[in-house]
């Protein structure tokens, strides 16, 4: 049971060391996550306003012909109404006109409306690009700066994630999972090192016979107040015990 112990304070120890590397990026990995999601809805803007403008260009275009189109059954018309030799001819020419007229009126007033919308989109989208250049600016800065972070710990880090595994490998499943339900739960510590008699996670005072079978390291006590896995640590518990 004691090298069982044991292998729980190297871990606790290994996990310390990986907390303290992860917490030299601060909160950078957030700052370029929260980025990385006002990017992507930058983008989002950008790219529905171009749809939108281009739905409303096939229509302006759409427009165009069609009004062309009603140009050229106005000249037809317009010629016929010389050509007819009754009043129920040129009555019927007159009413063909002016449907044509008021067709090549409405495509003429909605021209006039979606080149109003146009205008407004490029505008808008021009505001949303010079958005989107500023949040795409920004997050490749804060997406460097993570990636040097990294970059300075990696080794390490790698180096004492492969020891974690060894060191989990030598330990029951369900041991390891108890020590990492604790290990989130009471901010990064599961395993509590007994210095000058007391837990060091809680810093509450323990009962002589507690400290005595923390020290045997014979079964596993937990800390009856904060609920951590009590352990003697020669390096600490003895070294802060003799100060």
């Amino acid at each position: 049971m004691e090298q069982v112990l044991n292998n729980l304070i190297a871990l606790q120890k290994l996990d310390t060391k990986l907390r303290d590397i992860v917490s030299l990026r601060g909160d950078l990995p957030q700052q370029v996550d929260a980025l990385n999601s006002e990017l992507e809805a930058a983008q989002k803007a950008v790219s529905d306003l171009n749809a939108q403008l281009e739905t409303f260009r096939i229509e302006h275009g759409e427009c165009d012909l069609e009004v062309n189109a009603l140009g050229a059954k106005k000249e037809k018309y317009q010629k016929q109404l010389y050509e007819v030799k009754t009043n129920r001819e040129y009555d019927a020419v007159t009413m063909e006109l002016e449907a044509v007229r008021l067709a090549a009126g409405e495509h003429e007033t909605r021209i006039l409306e979606l080149m109003d919308l146009e205008t407004a989109i490029e505008e808008e989208r021009t505001q949303k690009n010079e958005i989107l250049d500023k949040v795409k600016t920004d997050f490749d800065g804060k997406q460097q700066d993570l990636k040097k972070t990294i970059a300075k710990t990696e080794t390490q880090e790698a180096a004492l994630r492969k020891e974690r595994e060894t060191v989990v490998t030598t330990l029951q499943p369900r041991l390891v999972n108890s020590y990492e339900r604790i290990l989130n739960a009471k901010n990064g510590l599961a395993v509590a090192p007994v210095i000058r008699s007391a837990c060091s996670g809680c810093f509450t005072n323990l009962p002589p016979q507690h400290v005595l079978e923390v020290r045997q390291m014979q079964r596993l006590i937990m800390c009856e107040f904060c609920g951590r896995m009590l352990v003697w640590d020669k390096e600490v518990s003895e070294n802060e015990d003799a100060e």
